[in-house]
């Protein structure tokens, strides 16, 4: 097979951001044609935020680079009811409209799926954010850490009898987010392929989270227990953590799922005395006792490197890898030989080495992974091209800021 999956869908994108962002990226890199609409006078947020990169400037970020590879990206200035009818006009032409944000700017514009399916009626329209876009908290706004807050996690997250804690440094919501709205809307294009159908989807981010803890939901709906943070304690699986190994700053992280893995685990590292101990003879006693456990391993893993613990408990059978940080991530041979990391050309920042998708398919070429967009980078292709307009007529929108 010479294509890609998605050839021939077309995506027009109001989405920014990680949580909206990320979806019609991944649609992008699967085939499909995104045009990112933005304006001058509201870019997309990763744009604007200064975090490093070479030279930073809206063309030039770092977060919008590795967020919009594989997009096109025309400027319309929404606030004017021209630019309002050449969203319309491109919508006619296209699959997937996706947006997100946070509240209901669509149905101001005149831009809602009750809108839309008038003028295509299969359209398929994505509506993501914090709290989904019907309830009583339908229009509040919320990032990832609200997300996370309201939909239960963080208060599953930090140390015994400690605050709860922040996911990441990034917007862990946002990402399982983008997993999610991607899922979706490819199974309304399969849906459609069949029925002929649109179909609108409403993710609520908060939901997203709640969908991830599981087990702490039943197990308050079922026995009237509220768990609460247990650091890198797992429910089942004794010894579980992350061990501070030889060197700066280097950890290793280490699972023991059962009682052949313990065994295993003691054999690895010279079944020291203490591994004979009544207080780890079975997982249970592991578990109730896991602080002194956890201090006796790190006793040993101190004295290798997190490869080295790796390696010698691989060997033997225990789950175990190294705690890796980015710059070791990527010069990983293993991530290196499957082609995780990609280098693409960027015309303001040069070669970006960026992450790839997590996975591959066997008979498809590798994927559209054409640099992240100027802004209005495209707008010739888009009212040129695509809505067939004059260029005396372009430049005149142009003028009067329409486009823009």
């Amino acid at each position: 097979m010479d294509k890609l999956p998605l050839e021939g869908i077309r995506v027009t994108d109001f989405t920014a951001i990680w949580a909206g962002a990320h979806i019609t990226q991944w649609l992008g890199v699967m085939g499909a044609e995104v045009i990112k609409i933005e304006s001058s006078l509201r870019p997309d947020n990763t744009r604007t935020s200064w975090r490093p990169g070479r030279n930073a400037s809206l063309n030039t970020t770092a977060e919008f680079e590795c967020l919009n590879y594989g997009k096109k990206a025309c400027t319309l200035n929404m606030t004017l009811p021209k630019a309002r009818e050449l969203a319309r006009e491109l919508i006619k032409t296209s699959d997937v409209v996706a947006e997100n944000f946070g509240g209901s700017v669509m149905d101001r514009w005149g831009l809602g799926y009750s809108d839309l399916v008038k003028i295509k009626p299969d359209i398929i329209m994505y509506s993501g954010c914090g709290f989904g876009r019907v309830g009583p908290y339908k229009e509040l706004p919320a990032f990832a850490g609200i997300a996370e807050a309201y939909g239960g996690l963080l208060s599953l997250n930090g140390y015994p009898g400690g605050e709860p804690s922040p996911m990441c440094t990034r917007g862990y919501a946002d990402i399982l987010s983008a997993e999610h709205g991607t899922f979706a809307i490819l199974s309304a294009l399969y849906h459609r392929s069949k029925t002929g159908e649109g179909q609108y989807i409403d993710l609520s981010m908060t939901e997203v989270v709640s969908a991830v803890i599981p087990e702490a939901i039943i197990d308050y709906t079922m026995n009237n227990r509220v768990q609460g943070p247990q650091g890198n304690k797992d429910s089942a699986m004794a010894p579980h953590g992350c061990y501070r190994c030889k060197g700066d700053d280097e950890w290793v992280t280490i699972a023991v799922s059962s009682d052949k893995d313990w065994t295993s685990l003691c054999e690895a590292i010279g079944d020291p005395e203490w591994t004979r101990d009544e207080r780890f003879r079975d997982g249970l006693n592991r578990g109730r006792n896991q602080a002194d456990l956890d201090r006796l391993i790190q006793e040993w893993t101190k004295t290798h490197t997190h490869y080295e613990v790796t390696e010698i408990l691989q060997r033997a059978g225990v789950m175990a890898a190294p705690t890796l940080k980015a710059e070791e991530g990527v010069r990983d041979r293993h991530l290196e030989e499957r082609g995780f990391f990609i280098d693409i050309d960027h015309p303001g920042t040069g070669k970006l080495r960026l992450a790839s998708l997590p996975w591959r398919l066997s008979d498809v070429p590798q994927g559209n992974y054409e640099h992240a967009p100027l802004l209005g980078e495209h707008n010739d292709y888009v009212f040129g091209e695509l809505l067939k307009m004059p260029k005396e007529e372009i430049a005149q929108l142009q003028e009067e800021q329409v486009i823009f």
